[in-house]
C-alpha cells in the first residue's frame, strides 16, 4: 500500500472514531424523554444519562493523552474503541436508570480515549504540508455528528425503542475496530517513561469537580455548600497539579509547553471560541421554543446551519492553513464568530426564517474557518513525542469551553431575566435576557481574534511531510 495512499486510510479511522464519539454526545438528547418515561424517573436524575458521559470525558481527556504517548496511540486508540462498543451495548441492555448512568460513564471513558487520540494521530501522520487539510477533514466527522445525532436518534427512538440508539454503535464499532486495527501503524511504546499516576489522578479529580460545578452551578445554586466545596476542590487539585508536575520526571503534562506561544495561545483561542458557540447553540433552543413557540423539531431543524456550515467550511480552511498559514484564517474565523454572536445579540422579536439562517451561517463560517487551522498551529507547535499531551490539553479546552459556555449563559440570564421582565413580561424578558448573554459571548469571543493573529504562524519544514 503506497504511502500517500495509507496516510487517508488512517484519517478515514480517526473520522470514523471521532464521528461515533461525537454522535453519541448528541443522539442521547432527543430520547431522555422516552429513558425518563421508560423508568419512571424524574428530570433531574435522567440528565445523568448526558451528563455523566461529559463529565467523564472532560475529566480523562489530559491523561490519556499523555498514555497515548507512553503505550502508542494506537493501542491507546484501539482500547478505547473497544470500550466504546461495550459500554454502549451495556447501555442498550441497562436494566435500570443507575445501570445505565454507570454505563454511559463508561462509554465516556472510551469516548475519552478516542477524542484524545484522534487529532494525535492525523498530526502524527500528516507533515506541516497537509496537516491543516486533514484537521480540516476530520472536523467534517465532528459536525455531521452534531448535524444528524438529533435526527437519527428521534428516527431510532421512534421505530424502536430508546435502546437502538445504543444498540446501533455494535455493528459499527466492531466494523472500526477491525478497520483501526488493519490501517493504523504498529508504533513502539516509549521506554524508561513512567505514567504519572499522582498528576493523572490530581487532574481528574481537579477537571471532573471543576466541570460538575459548572453544569450544575445554576440548578444548585452558585453560592450552595456543595458548589462552592466543588470549586474548593478544584483549587486545591490545580496547585497540587502544578506542584507534583514541576518536580515529577515524566509529568502529566508538561507545563513547560505553554511557553510555546501557538501552543498557549491556541489553547485560549479554543475556550473563548467554545465560550462563544455553546452560548448560542444552548440558549437558542430557549430562545426559539420558549419565546417564539416553535416545536422542539422546528427549533432542531433551525440550528443545523451551524454545523453544516462548519463541515462545509473545516477542509478548505485546513487547506488554506497549509499553504499561508494559521494566521489569517484563525483570526479571520473568530472575527466572524464574534459578528455572528453580535447579529444574534441583535435579533429582533420577531423576524423571518432567512434573518436567523444567516446569523447561524456567519456562526457556523467562523467556527470552521477557526478551527482547523488552530489545531494545526497548536499541534504542529509542540515537540513531536508531546502530540499526544496536545492533542488531550486541545479537546480538554473544547470540553472547558463548552462547559464555561453553557454555565456563563445560564448565569446571565438569570440575572437578566428578571430585570427584563419587570419591565415588558416574562416572554419578552427572556428575548431580552438571551440578548444580553450573546453580547457578553461576543465580547469574550473577541479576546481569540486577538490571540489567535498575535499566535502567529507555526514555521516547519514541508520536508517533514510523511
Amino acid at each position: 500500500m503506497r504511502t500517500i495512499d495509507r496516510k487517508w486510510l488512517i484519517l478515514s479511522s480517526v473520522s470514523l472514531g471521532t464521528f461515533m464519539a461525537t454522535l453519541d454526545g448528541s443522539i442521547v438528547n432527543i430520547s431522555l424523554p422516552k429513558i425518563q418515561g421508560a423508568f419512571g424517573i424524574g428530570i433531574s436524575t435522567v440528565e445523568w444519562v448526558s451528563v455523566g458521559y461529559l463529565l467523564v470525558v472532560g475529566g480523562f481527556l489530559l491523561p490519556f493523552g499523555r498514555l497515548g504517548e507512553i503505550l502508542t496511540f494506537k493501542r491507546v486508540y484501539l482500547a478505547g474503541f473497544v470500550l466504546f462498543t461495550l459500554a454502549s451495548v451495556l447501555c442498550g441492555l441497562a436494566p435500570g436508570a443507575g445501570w445505565l448512568i454507570a454505563f454511559r460513564a463508561i462509554q465516556g471513558i472510551g469516548a475519552a480515549m478516542l477524542q484524545a487520540m484522534g487529532p494525535a494521530i492525523v498530526a502524527h501522520t500528516f507533515g506541516p504540508g497537509e496537516r491543516g487539510r486533514a484537521l480540516g477533514l476530520n472536523a467534517v466527522s465532528v459536525s455531521i455528528g452534531l448535524s444528524v445525532g438529533p435526527a437519527l436518534g428521534g428516527l431510532l427512538t421512534e421505530l424502536g425503542t430508546w435502546r437502538a440508539i445504543f444498540f446501533v454503535n455494535a455493528p459499527v464499532g466492531l466494523l472500526a475496530v477491525l478497520w483501526a486495527n488493519r490501517i493504523l501503524p504498529e508504533e513502539d511504546a516509549a521506554e524508561h517513561v513512567s505514567f504519572d499516576l499522582l498528576g493523572a489522578a490530581l487532574s481528574s479529580i481537579g477537571l471532573l469537580s471543576l466541570l460538575l460545578a459548572l453544569s450544575q452551578g445554576q440548578g444548585w445554586g452558585w453560592a450552595s455548600p456543595l458548589v462552592l466545596a466543588l470549586l474548593a476542590v478544584f483549587a486545591v487539585c490545580a496547585v497540587a497539579f502544578g506542584i507534583v508536575e514541576t518536580r515529577a520526571r515524566h509529568p502529566m503534562l508538561d507545563l513547560h509547553l505553554f511557553r510555546i506561544r501557538p501552543f498557549a495561545v491556541g489553547n485560549l483561542s479554543v475556550v473563548v471560541a467554545f465560550i462563544g458557540l455553546f452560548t448560542a447553540t444552548f440558549l437558542l433552543p430557549f430562545f426559539l421554543e420558549n419565546g417564539e413557540h416553535l416545536s422542539p423539531l422546528q427549533a432542531g431543524l433551525l440550528l443545523t446551519p451551524i454545523p453544516i456550515t462548519q463541515a462545509v467550511v473545516a477542509p478548505f480552511s485546513g487547506a488554506l492553513s497549509d499553504r499561508i498559514g494559521q494566521r489569517v484564517p484563525a483570526s479571520a474565523g473568530m472575527a466572524m464568530l464574534v459578528a455572528g454572536l453580535v447579529s444574534l445579540a441583535l435579533l429582533p422579536a420577531t423576524f423571518e426564517t432567512g434573518d436567523l439562517i444567516w446569523r447561524l451561517v456567519l456562526v457556523g463560517l467562523g467556527m470552521g474557518l477557526f478551527m482547523s487551522p488552530n489545531s494545526s498551529a497548536v499541534l504542529g507547535s509542540v515537540p513531536r513525542p508531546r502530540i499526544g499531551t496536545a492533542s488531550g490539553t486541545l479537546a480538554q479546552m473544547r470540553i472547558d469551553g463548552q462547559a464555561l459556555g453553557i454555565a456563563l449563559s445560564s448565569a446571565v440570564v438569570a440575572i437578566r431575566l428578571p430585570v427584563h421582565a419587570a419591565s415588558v413580561g416574562q416572554a419578552q424578558g427572556l428575548v431580552l435576557a438571551i440578548h444580553d448573554a450573546f453580547g457578553i459571548a461576543a465580547l469574550i469571543a473577541a479576546i481569540g481574534i486577538v490571540a489567535s493573529f498575535f499566535g502567529g504562524s507555526v514555521r516547519e519544514d514541508p520536508r517533514q511531510d510523511g
